[in-house]
């Protein structure tokens, strides 16, 4: 079974077996916090909740006292009344009350697993790391969000705290780099380093328990907006059929604290339901789910392209190498790439419907295509184990420093909205003077009068022409 950490249970509890390249005795205390459920035992998980977790077991592995905490909302029931006891270093909080939190652990680095609950820390006198673990605001947008732009903001109010950032793909640096220059980073000092979705040490991979279901595919993970493999999906079943061979195993279901799948999928649903070749699974425990997948053979990962899939660095994709399952992966991002040139799978457009056709005729004719492609996917995934990808972060956490002139551009931002505030204050107390000035007597007068002006005329003419005639005598006089 994949445990995601070097763990060993201890009375029922279970204990971390530390190691420090550094040789350190006193590593630093440092807090990972997510909104997201973590892959403990007996509950679901997300690919957010996988990233937190991998950050804290790794820095662990380093050596440091690395705690993890989620909201309330994202433990299962057995955990939030107790049946369950947590590892002593994970623990809950609720989303209104981070301070509690924050006293009770005393951490020396704070991580912020993505900077959507930026706004809720409050002020930290230690530094600030925010993961970019992934595009957020690209998700956003395909679940409609109601107001971008305000995202956009409370994203840069968010980078303007951090003090280091990390991001988990090369693709994905490139892309916030502009956020970070708006948020007042200095790139030619601020390092940006990767840190990709990791896996275990290959010590705590899932053993080959049992042999694989012949012609199993597997397809898992949450329906999210952003994420179509409709095309993909219908493919592969269209050739099983034709083959009268092959079962696809689905292990999906909506996000266990957030549906972000809309109605996107209800008819993709109900067809993959009533298909003979597919087995339903929805979401297990992660533990169980890491389990079923050693039983199958090829993992499908094919989905259509757009901006945010093109600059994922994808959860399920590595889950799937470190059990030993070849991937049907797109050729369009990092992964992809990385794929095509190192093994693993196959890199293929998911527009090109003729090579996936051909593919899958391959995978069933000829199963020994997939023996050879799942050592190779076990090698890749040895590459990105949790203890080799950490360092960077490890480095910044056992020296960590404030981010020079943040708060000269957190004072810029803030004097900004505080000559906003009083332009508005202004105009609210010209508005209020104007409102005064109309309500007085000759104001309102003045005004009934300029209504009535077009009437009035004829009169005022009758008053004044013969005043005018007897200006005009007076001057013919004086003249002579």
């Amino acid at each position: 079974m994949l445990r995601l950490t070097a763990l060993t249970a201890r009375d029922g509890h279970i204990v971390s077996q530390q190691h420090s390249p550094w040789d350190r005795e006193d590593m630093r205390r440092v807090l990972t916090i997510t909104t997201e459920p973590l892959p403990l035992p007996g509950q679901a998980t997300s690919g957010a909740g996988l990233r937190a977790w991998g950050l804290t077991m790794g820095l662990r592995s380093y050596g440091f006292e690395a705690h993890v905490a989620a909201c309330n909302l994202a433990f299962s029931d057995s955990y939030l009344n107790g049946e369950t006891p947590l590892p002593e270093f994970v623990h809950k909080f609720a989303r209104n009350d981070l301070a509690s939190l924050l006293r009770a652990i005393q951490p020396e680095v704070v991580i912020l697993q993505h900077w959507g609950m930026a706004q809720e820390v409050p002020e930290l006198d230690v530094p600030l790391v925010i993961d970019l673990a992934g595009p957020h605001l690209l998700e956003r947008l395909y679940w409609n969000t109601p107001d971008l732009m305000a995202d956009a903001e409370m994203k840069l109010a968010a980078l303007r705290r951090a003090d280091f950032v990390i991001c988990s793909g090369l693709y994905q640096r490139h892309y916030f780099y502009g956020w970070l220059v708006l948020a007042g980073f200095d790139l030619r000092e601020t390092p940006v380093p990767v840190i990709p979705f990791s896996v275990p040490p290959e010590t705590e991979w899932p053993p080959e328990e049992m042999p694989r279901e012949p012609g199993s595919f597997v397809y898992g993970g949450m329906l999210l907006a952003w994420q179509d493999p409709s095309r993909g999906l219908l493919t592969l079943l269209e050739e099983m059929d034709r083959a009268k061979r092959g079962r696809l195993h689905l292990f999906i279901g909506s996000h266990p604290v957030l549906d972000a799948s809309a109605p996107h999928f209800e008819s993709l649903l109900s067809y993959l339901r009533s298909h003979p070749r597919v087995v339903m699974q929805g979401i297990q425990p992660f533990h169980e789910l890491l389990r079923a997948y050693t039983r199958c053979e090829v993992a499908f990962d094919l989905m259509a392209q757009n901006p945010e899939r093109e600059l994922a660095f994808t959860t399920r994709t590595m889950v799937y190498l470190a059990c030993g399952l070849p991937v049907i992966h797109d050729d369009y991002s990092e992964l992809g790439e990385l794929i095509s040139r190192e093994g693993g799978g196959w890199a293929l457009s998911p527009t090109r419907e003729d090579d996936l056709r051909r593919l899958v005729r391959e995978l069933l004719e000829k199963p020994q295509l997939i023996v050879t492609k799942r050592e190779e996917a076990r090698q890749f995934a040895k590459k990105y184990t949790w203890d080799r990808t950490i360092e960077p972060l490890a480095k910044f956490c056992a020296a960590p420093t404030f981010r020079k002139n943040k708060n000269a551009a957190t004072l810029r931002v803030e004097r900004l909205d505080r000559e906003l505030a009083q332009m508005r204050q202004y105009c609210g107390q010209l508005e209020q003077e104007l409102a005064s000035v109309k309500g007085k007597l000759l104001v309102r007068l003045a005004s009934r009068v300029a209504k009535l002006r077009r009437f009035l005329a004829p009169l005022v003419w009758l008053v004044t022409w013969p005043i005018a005639r007897y200006i005009e005598w007076r001057l013919l006089k004086s003249s002579r």
